[in-house]
């Protein structure tokens, strides 16, 4: 049997700073479910895998979901021909924590399908200091005002998202300098975006998404898409990136 002395503030000081180390990396538990099918039963081990894996990610998309805000939500509106609420929660969850270990797991087969339910424990992903501040409401014609403040040094991606796709606006032909020092005002004076709508059309909803990286990251500004997007991030480790959505509306001037 082993006993302990000491001085008893110290013994405080350790357990407080215990505590605090244990409440920084806190883990919150979820729950996800998945399915795969299977031809036949050579290949039944696999499809589990499969759902497995699945159940994980609808895990982890859930728990973003819990860090989606109300605020966040209020002008990302999904229709057919303006498709990326769910694309933004799905990139949001790739930033918003990761898999520790899985719980507890129930798994299930009917007929050709292997259905598998998870319960996982997500640490909270670490993130990156930045902020940014936009009007909510645009008219045709304003230009883009957006604040950016970073507490050190970061490199930044603007990407616009809209009905017809996805742009990046920063860095661009104009300003290929993205790395940032605490603050930045975007627009500039050298160049400004502005808010415009197709013909017939009355309003948009759109969104901003700030990429903020540690690390520059090869991303072709003349090429860039929804798809091609979901893979850079989800290559850089989440202690390295921070991800913020601005959603906002265009309304067609009456001036």
């Amino acid at each position: 049997m082993l006993s302990f002395k000491g001085n008893t503030e110290m013994i405080k000081q350790l357990l407080l700073t215990t505590l605090l180390c244990t409440s920084a990396h806190a883990l919150e538990i979820s729950y996800g479910a998945g399915e795969s099918k299977f031809s036949n039963e050579k290949d039944k081990r696999r499809a589990c895998v499969l759902a497995e894996n699945k159940a994980l990610d609808d895990a982890l998309l859930k728990y973003a979901g819990k860090e989606f805000r109300v605020e966040r939500e209020q002008f990302c509106v999904d229709t057919k021909e303006h498709t990326y609420c769910n694309y933004i929660r799905e990139i949001d969850s790739s930033t918003a924590g990761t898999v520790s270990a899985v719980v507890d797991r129930i798994q299930r087969y009917d007929k050709d399908t292997c259905y598998v339910e998870v319960k996982a424990e997500i640490e909270k992903a670490r993130q990156l200091s930045a902020s940014v501040k936009s009007k909510r409401i645009y008219f045709t014609g304003d230009a883009i005002d957006v604040s950016v403040t970073t507490g050190e040094p970061l490199y930044l991606y603007v990407f616009n998202l809209h009905k017809k796709g996805l742009d990046i606006l920063f860095p661009n032909e104009y300003n290929t300098n993205n790395l940032i020092d605490e603050s930045f005002v975007f627009s500039s004076k050298d160049y400004k975006f502005t808010a415009s709508l197709d013909k017939g059309d009355s309003l948009s909803n759109e969104t901003l998404l700030f990429l903020f990286t540690k690390r520059r990251q090869d991303i072709d500004t003349r090429d860039v898409t929804k798809d091609n997007l979901k893979d850079v991030l989800k290559s850089i480790p989440n202690f390295e990136k921070k991800l913020v959505q601005h959603n906002f509306v265009i309304k067609r001037s009456e001036r």
